[in-house]
C-alpha cells in the first residue's frame, strides 16, 4: 500500500498571547493551519494538536483509538503544553467536533475566552457527517492503494463503528448542553450558511442558549461551507476571529 504525508501537530510562537485550536471530525491540525497562520501574523501564539486515532495511516483509528474522553483530555493535554511554555493566558477554539470539545474545556478549565465554527452543540436538525465518513473512509484507502473489494468489505465493520461513535458524541453534547450555565468568558460563534454537513440553524441555537450567561459575538457567514478555516472567502472569518480575540480581557505585564 501507498504512503502519504501525515498532518503534523503545529506550534506558532509570536506573542504573549496563546489560542488553542481544534479540528473537526475526520479531520487534523491541518484543519486550522491557516487560521493559525494568521493568528500568528496578528501577533498570538497559537497550538493546534490532532486528536487521538486522527492523522494516521489507518483512518479506522479515529474509531477504535478516539473517543470523547479521549479528545477531551487531548485538549486538557494541549493546555497544560501551552502552560509549561509560559502562556498563562490561553482562549480555545474548534472547528465542528473541536467545537464540541473546546466548549467543554470552556466549561471545565480557565481560559479567557473561546468558541466554536460550525459545531453541531445543539444537535438540531440531520446531521450528514455518517454519509460523509463513509466517503472519507473509502476515498482515504483508495489514495493508500486498497483493493475496493476489501474496502467495500469493511464497510458493515465501519458503520457499525461509527453509529456508536456518533452516539457517544451526540451524548457528549447533550452533556455540554446541560452545563452551558458554567461558561462566563466571552463566546464566538461562526455559522457557515452553506454548510454540507450539519444545519446552519446550530450556531444560532447555541447563541440564544449562551446569552443568560455570557456575552457571545455570533457571526454569519451566508457563502461559506462547513471548514470555514479553509474556504477560499475566509477573510472575513478571520478578521472576525481576530476582532473576537481583540477584545478578551488579556492581562500582559
Amino acid at each position: 500500500m501507498s504512503k502519504i504525508k501525515l498532518p503534523q501537530p503545529f506550534l506558532f510562537e509570536a506573542g504573549p498571547r496563546a489560542v488553542l485550536l481544534l479540528h473537526a471530525y475526520t479531520g487534523s491540525a491541518n484543519d486550522v493551519r491557516m487560521l493559525g497562520r494568521h493568528l500568528q501574523r496578528e501577533g498570538y501564539t497559537v497550538y493546534a494538536p490532532n486528536f487521538s486515532g486522527h492523522a494516521s495511516e489507518r483512518f479506522e483509528d479515529i474509531l477504535d483509538l478516539g473517543g470523547t474522553d479521549k479528545w477531551l483530555e487531548d485538549a486538557k493535554e494541549a493546555t497544560q503544553f501551552l502552560r509549561n511554555k509560559g502562556y498563562d493566558q490561553i482562549a480555545v477554539l474548534g472547528l465542528s467536533l473541536g467545537g464540541i470539545v473546546a466548549t467543554r474545556a470552556l466549561e471545565r478549565g480557565d481560559y479567557i475566552g473561546g468558541g466554536s465554527f460550525n459545531s453541531p452543540i445543539m444537535n438540531i436538525g440531520e446531521s450528514r457527517v455518517p454519509a460523509a465518513f463513509v466517503n472519507y473512509y473509502r476515498n482515504f484507502n483508495k489514495r493508500l492503494g486498497m483493493p475496493a473489494e476489501e474496502i467495500e468489505a469493511a464497510m458493515p465493520r465501519i458503520k457499525e463503528k461509527m453509529t456508536q461513535q456518533m452516539e457517544t458524541i451526540t451524548q457528549f453534547s447533550k452533556e455540554v448542553i446541560d452545563e452551558l450555565n458554567k461558561i462566563k468568558v466571552p463566546y464566538y460563534i461562526a455559522s457557515s450558511g452553506k454548510d454540507e454537513l450539519i444545519d446552519s440553524i446550530n450556531g444560532a441555537v447555541l447563541r440564544d442558549a449562551l446569552l443568560p450567561f455570557t456575552t457571545v459575538d455570533y457571526q454569519a457567514f451566508p457563502d461559506m461551507s462547513h471548514v470555514i478555516t479553509v474556504g477560499a472567502n475566509r477573510d472575513s472569518f478571520e478578521e472576525s476571529v481576530t476582532t473576537f480575540l481583540e477584545k478578551l480581557n488579556w492581562k500582559e505585564g
